[in-house]
């Protein structure tokens, strides 16, 4: 048992490499490959009861590494104490766990026994529907998909055609049929009594079945070339100068102290751009509690210079709903976007009569954030549509699309100080990189401590700034208007695609077409 938790365990937390900031693809190669392998040759009869275990111990090595600064969240900015710290992260990593745990018993149960068919269709769309679920369900989290290794190489051209759960899937049969015809295959030893040992495992190559497989490799090869240098999108007008401010303010003097409104002020003024930019919640109070006149002279500053200024506010609606709002100050409307998902335990309380007590207990400031609309205009700034989103949204591609096929420029507002200098900075770019690539807009990043940065339609990014350092980014950027396949149809494509060859096979195996 020790040996079955263990060996999928570590195969997940090598994962970790090929991600962002380390982002060697060579890892999550070797270990999808091998769970792949380990996961196709066991029976459903024999080791069916040993295969969730599988899957979920590959997730707890799988999201634990990638996801470790939820626990540096919960320990060193929230103050809950090393236990509760220990327990929710735990609780967090097992929740996400089993998702891998289903993929892995709904592959083995389903496996129609072709071999092309279930390692190259069956098992992507398990995965890419269990990468779905994971984003969308009981609020989402969408980091970590395997398409995020992939932000360079022959499958970025994928990203404005099928999204980023299009790129998974292409991405996983890719591997899996480079492994069925080209590497080696992988049987079980049989112990003397006719049992097997699941991870006493012997290769050979293949020799047999390979045509099949050298074809997926080969056209996605020549596709993913020829793809990669097509522009769905155009230029519109002329190009702007943006100024992203970094003020670098900590969490202690953001949430406890008003020296950070001078830190601004003076950026501020030192800026020399057309829109200039202050992240999430830079000004941490509501404009009703900051010193008479604040916000009257920073717009002073700005309109003398003819430019924009948007900065992160906590906004009023009413008396009872503030939202987490990216608003423009020089405009006498003061337009503004509202972030729509909402963390849970972060910016809002699910369940609150019950952990409310659990809250009064750490220093989490501003948990009651009601949703802004889920379809909001973009901003008209300096001749062009910017449409903005907030922090972690940048990670759910399907609930951008609205609002950057009608936006010439993307622009994401965070404050990442609660993660310290963990690589939850890293992978948060990583998500901006493949939004930018699935829109084919630019896509700007301002953030209080890092990382803070412009990034190209292609996901490359143009530009960025230390980490942990007082200073502001400018650069040029230009619009562009038209819809990439991905704006136009969404993820229903790969979704329907999966489900598809999940019904398929359903029906197949229960009418026994294919032989066991």
């Amino acid at each position: 048992m020790v040996r079955i938790t263990l060996l999928p365990f570590f195969l997940g937390l090598l994962a970790l490499n090929s991600f962002l900031p380390h982002g060697s693809m060579v890892w999550v190669v070797l270990s999808l490959i091998f769970l792949s392998l380990l996961l196709y040759d066991v029976s459903s009869s024999e080791n069916l009861k040993y295969i969730f275990v599988i899957g979920f111990s590959y997730g707890l090595g799988y999201f634990g590494g990638q996801l470790y600064w939820v626990f540096y969240f919960l320990y060193k900015s929230v103050d809950a104490g090393i236990l509760l710290s220990t327990i929710a992260f735990i609780i967090f990593i097992s929740f996400l766990s089993l998702y891998v745990g289903l993929f892995a018993f709904s592959f083995c149960y389903l496996k129609s026994g072709s071999r092309s068919f279930d390692l190259m269709v069956l098992f992507p769309s398990l995965w890419v529907l269990n990468e779905w679920l994971r984003g969308w369900l009981f609020t989402g989290f969408s980091w970590c998909d395997v398409a995020y290794t992939q932000l360079n190489g022959v499958f970025t051209g994928f990203f404005p055609i099928f999204g980023s759960y299009g790129v998974s899937w292409l991405f996983i049969s890719f591997i899996n049929a480079f492994c069925s015809c080209v590497i080696l295959i992988a049987k079980p030893r049989r112990h003397p009594n006719g049992t097997s040992n699941l991870f006493g495992l012997s290769f050979r190559f293949n020799r047999e079945g390979y045509r099949i497989p050298i074809l997926v490799v080969m056209t996605t090869l020549i596709i993913g070339n020829v793809v990669n240098g097509i522009s769905y999108t155009s230029k519109y007008g002329n190009s702007v100068t943006v100024a992203l401010i970094q003020g670098n303010i900590a969490r202690a003097v953001k949430w406890s102290s008003s020296d950070f409104l001078n830190i601004y002020k003076n950026l501020i003024t030192k800026a020399k751009a057309d829109i200039i930019i202050i992240p999430e919640t830079a000004i941490s109070s509501f404009s009703e509690n900051l010193p008479r006149g604040y916000l009257g002279e920073l717009v002073n500053i700005v309109k003398n210079k003819h430019a924009a200024l948007i900065t992160g506010i906590p906004k009023i609606i009413d008396k009872n709903n503030y939202v987490n709002s990216a608003t423009l100050l020089t405009d006498i409307n003061h337009p503004y976007y509202a972030k729509f998902h909402l963390v849970p335990f972060g910016e809002y309380i699910p369940f609150k009569t019950i952990l409310s007590s659990i809250y009064e207990a750490v220093s989490l400031p501003m948990v009651g954030f009601s949703s802004g609309n889920a379809n909001q205009s973009p901003m008209v700034v300096a001749n062009q549509k910017l449409a903005f989103n907030i922090c972690y949204e940048n990670g759910f591609n399907w609930e951008l699309i609205n609002g950057a096929k009608n936006a010439t420029i993307m622009a994401n507002l965070s404050d990442l100080v609660w993660y310290g200098d963990t690589i939850a900075q890293d992978e948060h770019l990583q998500l901006s990189r493949a939004r930018a690539l699935e829109n084919q807009r630019y896509f700007i990043q301002d953030t209080n401590t890092g990382i803070t940065a412009i990034i190209t339609p292609q996901g490359i990014v143009q530009q960025q700034l230390a980490p942990f350092t007082e200073n502001t980014l400018t650069g040029i950027v230009y619009g562009l208007i038209g819809e990439t396949p991905f704006e136009r149809y969404g993820n229903y494509p790969v979704i329907m695609l999966s489900y598809l060859m999940l019904i398929l096979v359903i029906i197949f195996k229960y009418k026994h077409i294919f032989k066991k």
